[in-house]
């Protein structure tokens, strides 16, 4: 009933113009292993390179995505608050790039993020469990937004640092497609020591510290490699926000 509602918000909103925990584990993609720097069972995934270029890891879309394939998130917009999300000021910058053809840049990408909000819930779904209680936010949409890829290969987003939830380190969820195909579908996650500072802080301190560390995780847990690869590095602070940007590798 969830998806049926969300399916019909979002049929609205395009219509107008201007996906739990059992789903979070790897996608089975075979890659080539290497020994460059940058599971669980079937299901490992390591980052592949082609030359000096590393191509991003495959992770599971889950949850909460936009239903892939049936409709697209319609939500063109850098700023992806809608000013009603409080939290830490996060501020990210993604890089698409061809990691089969030397790392070129790639415009026009579609790169979408979705991620939960301080106190660990996502927007347009009911039934979610948390520090609140069950809550329903069927008919929102914040924190969900996609951007296309400027001449230099670049997509910026103004968000709030994400919240948690149980069973899962702190994480945002990227799709990018190329000409309408989907070339890629992962997730980021970032430091121990600045998630722990963020949730010490006055908005999050609340729900407390994440009680899954980013090694625990069924997702970047499974290959320390790709582990390295997917961890974000921010500048910043808790008062005046934090900044960081990730290069995505893709092969078109």
């Amino acid at each position: 009933m969830e998806r049926k509602n969300f399916l019909k918000t979002f049929a609205l909103a395009a219509a107008a113009g201007p996906m739990i925990l059992d789903s979070c584990k790897k996608d089975s993609v075979t890659k080539t292993s290497t020994s460059t720097t940058t599971g669980t069972s079937t299901s490992t995934t390591t980052t592949s390179t082609t030359g000096s270029c590393i191509v991003t890891a495959t992770e599971t879309e889950g949850p909460y995505p936009y239903p892939s394939g049936e409709i697209k998130n319609p939500l063109e917009r850098s700023d992806v608050t809608e000013s009603t999300q409080t939290g830490v000021p996060l501020s990210l910058t993604f890089i698409v790039v061809d990691a089969g053809n030397n790392c070129n840049i790639v415009s026009n990408a579609r790169v979408d993020i979705w991620h939960c909000n301080k106190d660990g819930y996502y927007s347009g779904y009911a039934n979610q469990p948390g520090i609140l209680g069950t809550k329903s936010y069927v008919g929102s949409t914040w924190l969900r937004g996609y951007q296309l890829t400027d001449s230099a290969g670049l997509a910026k987003f103004t968000t709030i640092y994400p919240g948690w939830y149980t069973g899962r380190a702190t994480h945002i969820h990227i799709e990018v497609y190329v000409d309408g195909v989907m070339k890629k579908t992962t997730q980021i996650c970032f430091s121990e020591a600045i998630n722990n500072t963020v949730y010490a802080s006055s908005l999050y301190s609340a729900h407390g510290v994440n009680t899954t560390t980013n090694e625990a995780d069924s997702i970047f847990g499974d290959s320390l490699t790709d582990l390295a690869n997917e961890t974000v590095s921010l500048t910043g602070s808790v008062s005046e926000g934090y900044t960081g940007s990730y290069t995505i590798g893709i092969t078109l």
